[in-house]
């Protein structure tokens, strides 16, 4: 089964969202990552946590539960956008 496509638009925008603001989030992973050698590690990890809550939060709103299936199709919706992230520290 597929990700609805109104949750999956609404998990991407949400993710190119904070990509596109990720310079303010820098000051709060430096301090909360302090011993990081790789920051893009640390704000990819806050964006995709992020976007995960965005994720259940759209079944949840539609009284339904995301399936294991559904779970794998959001990991390969956050890996596009993985090199991107990398490509911002690079």
């Amino acid at each position: 089964m597929a990700i609805p496509l109104d949750v999956e638009e609404f998990v991407e925008k949400h993710i190119k969202l904070m990509i596109s603001q990720t310079e303010t989030y820098l000051p709060f992973i430096k301090v909360a990552f302090p011993y990081s050698n790789n920051v893009a590690d640390g704000v990819y990890n806050l964006i995709i946590g992020s976007a995960l809550s965005v994720f259940v939060n759209q079944f949840a709103m539609k009284m339904k539960y995301p399936t294991a299936d559904d779970f794998t199709e959001f990991g390969k919706i956050a890996l596009k956008y993985r090199d991107q992230v990398d490509q911002f520290f690079a």
